[in-house]
């Protein structure tokens, strides 16, 4: 069985600790720069849906 690493909602991504942690250490421990992608990532679905439902 596949493993799930992503859940987005409609107002929340909700995402695996390995992928998470990965991402930290990715961004040479800048959690604040791997906060603000998240948070892109979530406008952008955000946005993505309400597009759609227009």
């Amino acid at each position: 069985m596949a493993k799930q690493r992503m859940i987005v909602t409609d107002d929340q991504v909700l995402i695996d600790t390995d992928l998470l942690f990965n991402a930290i250490r990715e961004a040479d421990g800048d959690w604040q720069k791997v906060e603000e992608e998240m948070s892109n990532y979530l406008d952008s679905v955000q946005h993505m849906v309400k597009s759609g439902q227009d």
